[in-house]
């Protein structure tokens, strides 16, 4: 993706996909916690995974927590039960946030 950003000059410079998502997590966390958004230390585990997953698949998704890591850690029931309602709002903004 990183590439075709590149190519079609969108971005300046040819940046990893994995390292940008990562610098965007890092940006988004760092904002959150300046508005006094806290997060649990689960969650932020959890959080960490999707910022993992997505350097590797762009977005996520409900049915991504399906696949490893998530499913080990209790899938799409304990990402409810760490998060509850904030869940979904939560995951439309990491996409809209992380995604490149």
């Amino acid at each position: 993706m990183s590439l075709i950003r590149f190519a079609v000059g969108r971005d300046d410079e040819l940046t990893p996909h994995a390292e940008v998502v990562r610098l965007r997590f890092d940006l988004w966390f760092s904002e959150q916690e300046s508005n006094g958004r806290r997060f649990s230390m689960e969650q932020r585990g959890w959080l960490m995974m999707v910022r993992d997953h997505m350097a590797t698949s762009l977005t996520i998704e409900p049915d991504d927590f399906d696949l490893d890591p998530f499913a080990q850690e209790g899938g799409l029931g304990a990402a409810h039960r760490v998060f509850g309602n904030d869940l979904d709002p939560l995951l439309e903004e990491l996409n809209r946030e992380l995604a490149v």
